[in-house]
């Protein structure tokens, strides 16, 4: 999200926070002419209110969250030290969760968004809004151990308006890590299923000398491959193929943001690089970007780590973790998994043991639909078949499965990366197998598995869906 004096980061955050299905500027909005900062640089801002913070303290970090900014993360420090590493100029920095979903510009109790910020769309921000009110307290807990905090956010670019939504969050720390678990629960009025939309789960804004950007992008995870920094301060997507990204400073310190399973990151800068404390603008700035459907009154489940300290601690931590899964393993038992929709619906939340999406496209849009698995790092020869246990219900015989890799913005009609596969559409369960180590293309890094109908087939059949209990590497 953008914050109210950094109108001249508008594109960027604009093409960060709608970028639905592909990563390429075509999906984000116009946005207005970038302006040009003002001279000698930005200009530091008071805090926005005054301090109301638990602690957590062990021999290693200390932590804490602000009850006046909807209980987010406002404190990070290595013990000993008196720095905070976290920027709190206003209510849309901090660590925190951001949530994402249409109709954009969104209205509600007759207020518009601000003219900036119109293509946010439904924004709730865990802290508050753009007109520094802070969000609202339900409820908070403190033991020795954890803190616990209930959130009514505020959606960003209206004035005081409180989100049809819950944020619950759990934190606790252990040596050099905050661990962090969160609940988003959507009560909606409207009952639309707007398109999927990447989120803040969460974001990361430290300190103008934490913007020294690291993750791995490489192909060979896990392996003490070298790590890559950026000096780009636009933000841009990072394919972390090791699940965490990292803010450092100068003397390589600082903190690494690990999402199991979690390959979509983001990174940038703001301000002026390498200055500033806690109430100025400059900022490094990560993210971890799940990307989710948002039901009307839904139910969505995260967590995060955060990691103080050098690369060399970042890494060894994040080495010691589970491995994520070397294929598919997808089963919606009670939710999505991560998959989402291009120009089709499913039937909405809760989510109870298949996907029962719409095997069409939007009669509004032209173009045809898709269903996609969430971005993800596996190598071609340790998935060898694909199982889909799915019921068809269409006229079709036939149903496409797609992949892509890392260097391809977007699945390419390419003979070479997708395979036609029979079907019976009959509407009843069936094991579908495509043997993919002897399809032509299926090699090197598979990025993204979708499925969509052949090209023989109608792309607008009334009546015509698709059921799907698993997409796995292994038989069930």
């Amino acid at each position: 999200m953008v914050r109210p004096y950094a109108l001249f980061f508008y594109v960027l955050i604009s093409c960060m926070a709608v970028t639905c299905v592909r990563d390429y500027p075509s999906t984000a909005p116009y946005a207005p002419p970038v302006a040009t900062p003002p001279p000698g640089g930005l200009p530091g801002q008071q805090q926005p209110s005054a301090q109301r913070r638990l602690f957590l303290a062990n021999d290693k970090i200390r932590f804490g969250i602000d009850l006046n900014m909807g209980g987010a993360i406002t404190y990070l420090a290595e013990a000993g030290s008196n720095e905070n590493m976290v920027n709190n100029p206003d209510l849309g920095r901090q660590i925190q969760t951001a949530i994402y979903a249409g109709p954009y510009p969104y209205t509600q109790n007759g207020k518009n968004p601000v003219e900036a910020w119109k293509l946010l769309g439904w924004n709730p921000v865990q802290a508050g809004d753009y007109f520094l009110h802070p969000a609202r307290i339900v409820s908070y807990q403190q033991t020795d151990n954890l803190i616990y905090v209930k959130t009514i956010p505020l959606i960003w670019p209206l004035f005081d308006e409180p989100a049809e939504c819950t944020f619950e969050h759990w934190y606790d720390i252990k040596e050099n890590r905050v661990n962090v678990r969160c609940r988003v629960t959507v009560n909606r009025a409207d009952t639309t299923q707007y398109d999927a939309r990447t989120q803040e789960t969460p974001c990361v804004y430290l300190n103008g000398p934490y913007d020294r950007m690291f993750c791995y992008t490489g192909l060979k995870p896990f392996t003490n491959d070298a790590v890559s920094e950026f000096t780009d301060r636009n933000v841009i997507n990072r394919y972390g193929t090791e699940n965490w990204a990292a803010l450092l400073n100068e003397k390589g310190r600082g903190v690494g943001l690990f999402k199991a399973r979690e390959v979509r990151f983001r990174t940038a800068g703001f301000g002026i690089p390498h200055v500033g404390g806690e109430f100025d603008v400059s900022a490094g700035y990560i993210n971890s970007e799940d990307f989710w459907v948002v039901d009307h009154n839904g139910v969505y489940d995260f967590e995060y780590t955060l990691i103080v300290g050098t690369l060399t601690d970042i890494r060894q931590y994040v080495y010691s973790q589970p491995r994520p899964p070397s294929g598919p393993d997808y089963n919606f038992v009670k939710d999505r998994q991560g998959w989402y929709y291009v120009n089709t619906t499913d039937k909405g939340w809760p989510i109870q043991n298949e996907l029962n999406v719409k095997w069409s496209r939007n009669e509004t849009n032209p173009e045809d639909f898709r269903i996609c698995a969430p971005l993800t790092f596996w190598y071609a020869e340790n998935v060898s078949k694909i199982y889909i246990q799915a019921a068809f219900k269409t006229q079709g015989s036939t149903a496409r499965f797609s992949w892509r890799k890392p260097d391809e913005y977007d699945f390419m009609p390419f003979q070479d990366r997708y395979v036609d596969f029979p079907i019976v559409g009959d509407g009843q369960f069936r094991t579908y197998e495509i043997s993919t180590s002897q399809l032509p293309g299926w090699n090197g890094v598979i990025s993204q598995i979708s499925l969509t109908n052949s090209a023989s087939q109608s792309n607008r059949e009334q009546g015509a869906r698709v059921r799907i209990r698993s997409v796995t590497s292994a038989k069930l």
